[in-house]
């Protein structure tokens, strides 16, 4: 990775480097823009000598942006939050991933009762599982600036390149939680619950999970809809109870199951939620149910010098590859509260 990327990328995660650590923001971000400034052999910005320094040097400033977008899609934000951790998994070509992600198949077997002295039994295959590939599609990221601000140093690459680096990990992000809220499209009715608040019938589904993955499930949704589902219950609070009400304005645990809070997410380039606010998932773990697959290279559009376009704007596009899908092999249930 260039050195400067480096720099960038390590500022833009606010992992300040050592020959960094003794400046202000300000003057880290105005260090970062001089030594973007060196990459392209200026000491200080003047609209001319830029212009044309701009002509001469600009692939060099692509790679940078290219190294910082190559380094978001390999460790961003969006691998760090716990819905990813949970849910998720992640595979990378440039890593030297194949691309196919196995899901086990049922190993659950079935014992038959017979009266003896014959193997008349039901037979049952020990499944060798699947392999599935999401298809890729092409997703990019388009920002600019006015080349008299570039210019004037009141606007730098730098802010360019976080604006790009933040819209990848905010994609990313929104597309597999996007895709993980269609796990439920081919449930059975008997993993499902919807209407107003029935206890009974809510823990039904979720002894039904329990029974088919001998497991107790945990209870994961956005904070608005787990609320949904403690708000409603009439129990004595303990102080600790009160204090994680007070804290994260929600319960650790619900009639004996573990509930954890997804962050939510607004839609790429708009302000709809990624992720249901009224539904509740109970899920026993293992194999992650969300196939996240990246070809892990970038394609950087050129530049504008500040003369191309009529605004006299700089621009940059990035795009890249990635595909999602959902695969599992065990049951879920699903929690949607009117």
């Amino acid at each position: 990775m260039n050195n400067l990327a480096k720099v960038i990328y390590d500022s833009y995660k606010g992992e300040i480097p050592t020959s960094y650590a003794t400046l202000s923001k300000a003057d880290r971000e105005e260090a970062i823009r001089k030594e973007i400034l060196n990459v392209l052999g200026l000491e200080e910005f003047e609209k001319k000598s830029f212009r044309r320094a701009w002509r001469d040097n600009k692939n060099k400033v692509y790679a940078i942006i290219e190294d910082v977008a190559i380094q978001v899609l390999e460790q961003g934000d969006y691998k760090k939050n716990s819905f990813f951790d949970e849910f998720v998994e992640v595979q990378n070509y440039a890593l030297g991933d194949t691309g196919l992600f196995y899901v086990d198949g049922d190993k659950q077997l079935i014992v038959s009762e017979f009266s003896g002295s014959h193997f008349d039994l039901r037979r049952t295959r020990v499944d060798v599982g699947q392999s599935f590939t999401p298809t890729l599609r092409d997703y990019g990221v388009k920002v600019y600036e006015y080349y008299e601000r570039v210019a004037s140093g009141r606007a730098d690459i730098g802010t360019l390149v976080y604006l790009i680096a933040e819209a990848i990990d905010r994609k990313l992000s929104s597309l597999a939680q996007a895709t993980f809220a269609t796990a439920v499209t081919n449930l059975p009715a008997t993993f499902k619950f919807s209407g107003t608040y029935n206890e009974d019938s809510i823990m039904t589904v979720l002894g039904h999970v329990e029974a088919s993955n001998d497991v107790r499930p945990t209870l994961v949704g956005t904070a608005s809809a787990l609320r949904k589902l403690q708000g409603t219950v009439d129990i004595k609070y303990s102080d600790s109870m009160k204090d994680s009400k007070n804290n994260i304005g929600l319960l650790p645990v619900w009639n004996g199951y573990t509930c954890m809070e997804l962050k939510q997410e607004h839609d790429f380039g708009g302000f709809n939620f990624t992720l249901p606010t009224n539904r509740v998932f109970a899920v026993t773990g293992g194999d992650k149910l969300v196939k996240l697959l990246l070809e892990g290279d970038v394609e950087t559009k050129e530049i504008s010098d500040g003369t191309e376009n009529a605004d006299r704007s700089l621009e940059t596009a990035v795009a890249f590859k990635a595909g999602c899908l959902v695969a599992y092999n065990k049951m879920i249930g699903v929690l949607d509260f009117a």
